[in-house]
This record gives C-alpha cells, sequence and structure tokens, in this order.
C-alpha cells in the first residue's frame, strides 16, 4: 500500500492527467459499463481519454466497446510491447487498454510488476487528460492498489441491500489504508430519483457517522433495460442511443466530475453536485 500512496504522490504532481478508478463491492453492478460509457461522454466533451481494463485477467473493456484485439497488459508485463504498442482505440476516439481475460501473468501480478504497471500508466507519454481505470469488484490487495494510486475513486452501488454493504466494505478498506483519499458514491440501475437520494443519503450519512469519511453523492442512473440490449450488440448506450435519459444522465455526470477540482484537498466538498442532478435543495 505505500508503493500505492507514493505513485499516487508522484501521480499528483502531474496535475495535467487526472486518474479517476470506477470500483464496486460487489460485481454485476454496472460498474464497467459506468467506466466505458462516462469514458465516451468524456470524449464528446472533447476530454482526451484513455481507459485501463484494471481487473486483471477478467477483462471485459474491449467486448463491451465491441473490439477484437489480441494485445492486453500482459504483452507489456512480458517486455514484448511497450505501453503505447497496446493502446487501441474505440468509439468517439477513446483509446483503451484490455486488461486481458483468463492471462495467467495478469491474474498471478506480483506486487512490484503491479506497482511497475501503474508507475508506467501514471507517467505515460500520450496526450491524455483523463485516465479511466475499471478496476476489479471487491476489497483484494491488488484492487486496493489500483484505487490508491488514482486521484479519486468512484464507488457504485444499486439499491440492492447487498451491493450497499458490499460498497460500505469497500469504503471502510480504503479508509482503513488512507482516510484522505477522495470518494464519491454513484447510485446505478434505480427505478426513480427517490430512490438514488434515498440510497446515497442513507450511505453519506453512514460513512461519515461511521468512518469520519465524507462522500461526495455524485448522482445516479436510471434502470434501463436498453444498456442490456447495449452490452448484447457491444454498442455502448451513449453511441447506439445518445439522447436517452441514460446517455443525458451520464453526461450530467460526466460534467459534474470535470467540474470537480482534481486536487485532493478540495474534491471531497462538492455535495451540491447530488443536489444539482436531482433538482433538490442543498
Amino acid at each position: 500500500m505505500d508503493q500505492a500512496t507514493n505513485l499516487r504522490e508522484l501521480m499528483g504532481k502531474n496535475r495535467e492527467i487526472r486518474v479517476i478508478s470506477v470500483a464496486s463491492g460487489k460485481g454485476g453492478v454496472g460498474k464497467s459499463s459506468i467506466s466505458v460509457n462516462l469514458a465516451i461522454t468524456m470524449s464528446k466533451l472533447g476530454i482526451r481519454v484513455l481507459i485501463i481494463d484494471a481487473d486483471f485477467g477478467l477483462a471485459n473493456v474491449d467486448v463491451m466497446l465491441g473490439i477484437t484485439t489480441r494485445l492486453d497488459l500482459s504483452y507489456f508485463l512480458r517486455g514484448e510491447k511497450t505501453i503505447h504498442e497496446i493502446i487501441q482505440q474505440g468509439h468517439e476516439g477513446v483509446r483503451f487498454i484490455s486488461g486481458g481475460s483468463g492471462v495467467n501473468e495478469l491474474i498471478n501480478m506480483n506486487e512490484d510488476q503491479l506497482s511497475e504497471l501503474l508507475s508506467t500508466i501514471i507517467h505515460i507519454d500520450e496526450p491524455i487528460d483523463v485516465i479511466i481505470m475499471d478496476a476489479g469488484a471487491g476489497v483484494s490487495n491488488t484492487i486496493m492498489q489500483v484505487l490508491l494510486a488514482s486521484t479519486e475513486t468512484i464507488v457504485v452501488t444499486t439499491g440492492e441491500p447487498t451491493s450497499v454493504l458490499d460498497a460500505y466494505a469497500l469504503v471502510k478498506t480504503i479508509v482503513k489504508h488512507d482516510a484522505t483519499h477522495p470518494l464519491h458514491v454513484l447510485a446505478n440501475k434505480c427505478d426513480k430519483a427517490i430512490e438514488a437520494q434515498n440510497i446515497q443519503t442513507g450511505f453519506v450519512d453512514v460513512c461519515g457517522r461511521h468512518l469520519g469519511k465524507n462522500i461526495n453523492p455524485l448522482g445516479l442512473i436510471s434502470y434501463n433495460h436498453n444498456i442490456t440490449a447495449s452490452i448484447k450488440r457491444q454498442i455502448p448506450i451513449t453511441v447506439s442511443d445518445p439522447h436517452s435519459l441514460t446517455s443525458r444522465e451520464i453526461e450530467v455526470i460526466a460534467r459534474a466530475i470535470l467540474d470537480m477540482p482534481s486536487e485532493r484537498e478540495s474534491s471531497g466538498i462538492l455535495s451540491r453536485v447530488f443536489s444539482r442532478v436531482l433538482g433538490t435543495k442543498a
């Protein structure tokens, strides 16, 4: 964890690149879909985005983008390719690096290999404004290193009690390692705005009272059965249906993130974003 903290501090000196990790306590909450669609939306807004599939060995970002590639992070680990050579391009000019699927080198990375990989990503010599890291679900040491090496983390949850509890366990683990790490919470697959408000208000309150941690409520993404269809077609919904409610909600969230200061000292005080998204009073 000290290595991850050192990497994050190095990254902090390079304010031109903002590294946002997207995480969840459990799988199946739509984390990867959010990562991909946020990247596409930011690119549409003129931001140069690189998405890293950081669910090492169990990657699916390339599948969601509908792009078949044999190049993944294992080629970099083996020294066969540079980090630049494994970057691929997807929709709306979004560039991505595949985390590989079923690749032993990635599944069994040791701490030094992971640190080298994160350091290379952080210091990448590419015209990039934002790096989005789609992290694995859970609280493993590998996942913690990825999250703590980023400038901030978006924790995704749904309204299911198990999802909320697992999201809380993730936040608790992050705070244990670094109480200052900026955190946002995003409610996904919500039937109603009031549901998202209740989820986020309760979550923020519990984290504040029991962990002493200020969590920024980021907003909501409504349940949309077309998202499942878009995933099956391997065309992200922000591409297949850019005028849908879901696409508009993702744009609101993307703009809110980009409006936030990237400095760690001030990124946890923007609860007004939640009010703006839901149209409620702060």
